[in-house]
Parts: C-alpha cells; sequence; structure tokens
C-alpha cells in the first residue's frame, strides 16, 4: 500500500529558499534607518516648510508653500530612481549602497540649515531641494538593501516593520512640533541633525562587501541615456510589476485625494468651525498613524508566516474600498473615525507586503534599486496629481449628504472607492515564476 502524502499549502512564497537568514543587527539597521530618514524628510512636510512660509511671505503663504511643496514632489518623483540608478552602478570598497545612504543623511544636514536660515522663497526651495535629494538619494539605496541582503523568507516581515517604520517616523515631528512650535530654526536642525546621527549608524552597521568594477551592472558608465531610462520601464516585459506599480498608484491615489480635503470637509459635511475642525483633524490623524504602523507590523508577520500576498492586497484593498464607502454616507463624528481606522488598516496592510511582494515580482538584472526608485513613484505621483483632481469631483453637482451642497463630497469619496476598488480587481493578474501559483 502507497502512503498518501498531505499536499503543501499553495502561497505567493517562493517554492525553495535556502539562504541562511539574515543577521538581525541588519535588520534593526534598516528599520531604524528608515526612522530616522522619515523623521527628518517628513518634519518639514507636516509642519516646518508652513511654518516658514508664514515668516517669509505671510499675505501669500497659501501660493508660496504651494510652490514649494509641488517642486519638492517633482524632485522627488525624479531623483529616487535616478539616485537608484547610481547606486546600482556604484563600484567601490565600500560597497554600491552604503555610501548613498550615508552621503544622503549628511548632506541632509546642510539642507535643513538652508532651509532654517531661509529669508526669501528662492532659499527655502533650494533648501528644499537640496533636501530631496539628499533624502531620496538614501532612501533608494536603503531599500536595495532589502533586495540584495534580506532572504525571500524574511522578506514579507522587514516590508511590514519597514512600513511601519515609515509611518511611525512622522511622530517625532509632530511632538517636535508640538512641543517648539515658535522656534523653525530648531524645527529644521534638530531632525536634520538626528538623520546626519543616522548616517554614524547607516555607516557601521550597513557594511556590505567591495564592489569591483564590472560586477554584474555595477561599474558599467552612466551617462544621460541611461539616467533618462532609469526613469522608464517596459510594461510589456515586466507585466507583474506593471500590476504591483499600479496598485500602489491606486490606493495610495485614493488615498491622498481624501486627506487633501480633510478639513474643509468636516466643515461642510458635519457643519463645525475651524477650531472644532482642525481638532478632530488632529485626532483622526492620530487615530491614522496607530492604525498604520500596528497593521503593517502585524500584517508583514502574518505575510511572511503564510506567503499570501496576493490575499493580503485584496483584503487591503477592500478595506480601503469600504473605508471611502463609510466617508460618502459620514455626516457624524463617530462614522469619520470609523473609516479613518478601517481605511489606516487597510493602507497599513498595503505597505506590509507590498515591497515584499515588489521585490518578487520586479525584473532581474541587477537594477534594484533603480526599480525600486521607479516603484515609489506611484507613491509620490498620487500626492501631485490628487489635489488636482479633487476640485474637479468636489464641483460635480451637489453633495447628497452634507448640511452644505456647495461641494460635492459624495463624488469626492465615489471617485476614492473606484481607485480602491479597481486596485482590488487587479490582484489576478499578479503572475510571476517567482510565485507559487494556485
Amino acid at each position: 500500500m502507497t502512503e498518501t502524502r498531505p499536499k503543501a499549502p499553495v502561497t505567493d512564497a517562493p517554492a525553495a529558499d535556502i539562504r541562511p537568514t539574515a543577521p538581525r543587527r541588519l535588520l534593526v539597521a534598516l528599520i531604524v534607518t528608515e526612522l530616522m530618514i522619515t523623521f527628518a524628510l517628513a518634519t518639514p512636510i507636516v509642519a516646518t516648510l508652513g511654518l516658514k512660509v508664514q515668516e517669509i511671505a505671510p499675505d501669500r503663504k497659501e501660493q508660496v508653500l504651494a510652490t514649494v511643496m509641488a517642486v519638492g514632489s517633482i524632485a522627488a518623483l525624479l531623483l529616487n530612481p535616478v539616485f537608484g540608478h547610481l547606486s546600482d552602478r556604484t563600484t567601490g570598497r565600500f560597497g554600491r549602497r552604503r555610501p548613498w545612504i550615508a552621503g544622503g543623511l549628511v548632506v541632509g544636514l546642510p539642507a535643513g540649515a538652508v532651509m532654517a536660515t531661509a529669508h526669501s522663497t528662492t532659499q527655502l526651495v533650494l533648501g528644499w531641494l537640496l533636501a530631496q535629494a539628499a533624502y531620496n538619494a538614501a532612501l533608494a539605496a536603503l531599500s536595495a538593501v532589502i533586495a540584495d541582503r534580506v532572504p525571500p523568507a524574511q522578506q514579507a516581515t522587514m516590508s511590514g516593520l519597514f512600513g511601519a517604520a515609515g509611518f511611525a517616523g512622522i511622530v517625532p515631528g509632530l511632538v517636535l512640533v508640538g512641543t517648539i512650535p515658535g522656534n523653525t530654526t530648531a524645527l529644521f536642525l534638530i531632525p536634520a541633525a538626528i538623520g546626519a546621527l543616522g548616517a554614524v549608524l547607516a555607516w557601521l552597521l550597513l557594511r556590505e562587501p567591495a564592489v569591483p568594477g564590472g560586477a554584474g551592472r555595477a561599474g558599467k558608465a552612466v551617462n544621460l541615456r541611461s539616467v533618462l531610462g532609469s526613469l522608464l520601464f517596459d510594461p510589456r516585459t515586466s507585466p507583474a510589476f506593471t500590476v504591483v506599480w499600479c496598485q500602489r498608484f491606486l490606493l495610495q491615489f485614493a488615498n491622498a485625494l481624501i486627506g487633501a480635503y480633510g478639513l474643509y470637509f468636516l466643515m461642510a459635511r458635519l457643519d463645525m468651525s475651524v477650531p472644532e475642525a482642525a481638532a478632530l483633524v488632529s485626532a483622526t490623524g492620530l487615530v491614522s498613524l496607530a492604525g498604520n504602523v500596528l497593521a503593517a507590523a502585524v500584517f508583514g508577520r502574518v505575510a511572511s508566516r503564510t506567503g499570501a500576498y496576493r490575499a493580503l492586497v485584496v483584503g487591503s484593498g477592500t478595506l480601503m474600498t469600504t473605508a471611502m464607502v463609510i466617508k460618502m454616507f459620514s455626516a457624524s463624528v463617530w462614522p469619520v473615525y470609523l473609516a479613518t481606522a478601517v481605511a489606516a488598516v487597510g493602507l497599513g496592510a498595503f505597505y506590509a507586503v507590498d515591497l515584499a511582494l515588489v521585490l518578487r515580482v520586479m525584473p532581474d538584472g541587477g537594477d534594484s534599486a533603480r526599480y525600486l526608485g521607479v516603484f515609489n513613484i506611484a507613491k509620490a505621483l498620487p500626492q501631485t496629481l490628487a489635489p488636482v483632481l479633487a476640485p474637479v469631483l468636489l464641483a460635480l453637482g451637489s453633495d447628497p449628504v452634507g448640511a452644505s451642497a456647495e461641494k460635492n463630497y459624495f463624488a469626492l469619496f465615489l471617485g476614492g472607492a473606484v481607485a480602491a476598488l479597481l486596485a482590488t480587481a487587479l490582484t489576478p493578474l499578479i503572475r510571476h515564476p517567482r510565485l507559487v501559483r494556485d
């Protein structure tokens, strides 16, 4: 009689992974460095740039801040994949990634000084451009360390912890702004100085082997054509990567679409005063951060143990869609809290697995930092496009739910729901040899 053996469970994890686990020191260094970069980069976005603009151009603060933020967003879109491309082709005794991570964090300090001492819009823009260049160089190389040195079996856990650190890095900036709101010089310099300390940590703990010329992509010539080519990819040759890129874009777009007008939504739908709406925005912001961090950490570990990446993507998209629908019909405080919590868990869960998933489906060839930089465009681009499209949706007729029918927030959240639902529907198209198929 032959023995019937039970079949192994079907997952999205690789069929086999015999590489040893990454050292704990490396994992801790990745998480802490990501936390420091986010602290240094997010604090100006959250508040410090706005406070500085209030000092420089109080009569034109809205227009000036919009200009500064737009320039920074465009720079981030372009520079992340470019620096990833340069990192991929770096050679030398210190490796490909460590010089860019440490160098970017160090350069962030003079960038902070330029912004802290700014007396004109031009100086502030130049400082912010330098900061975007510095921190995007570090971010591009740091993400590639996961592709280079973390085995596939640990990548989902690392993706979750990495995402949690990215969300958690916003919190120190919020605390700092609340502690010394009137000292813009310190608000620029303290995060930049902490980032520079991160350079020391990265240099000591993220050591890698020397890369001689001609090792893979490293050592190949860098020219204008190769740099411009680093911004693009061919969807025909990397269909699975394209699908995951589109999912990140759509879910981030849905999130940015509702975030851009959160204050005005509360004033229109709930008939709140500016102080009341601002207080609720702060409270829901804390709920969102807590949900993002916890979901990213928990679901990253779940994905690592089960390999169910695509199932978690479907769950994340479903939660995001549900949150949009709740917001569509919200006319009181508690549905707003509920929608915020549901969206936070959904987005956090997605960022817990999307990095691990994209590491499996992106093209081979030693260009990991470049492709991760292109992937990061899907996160940054919606933050630029959503504020442009939102006014169009708000102008589509009248709001059937709100106390004020002046702006159609029902249409705005419907747009977010459609984007999240479309992202979810794309999941069956994620097919790749590195994923075990059903």
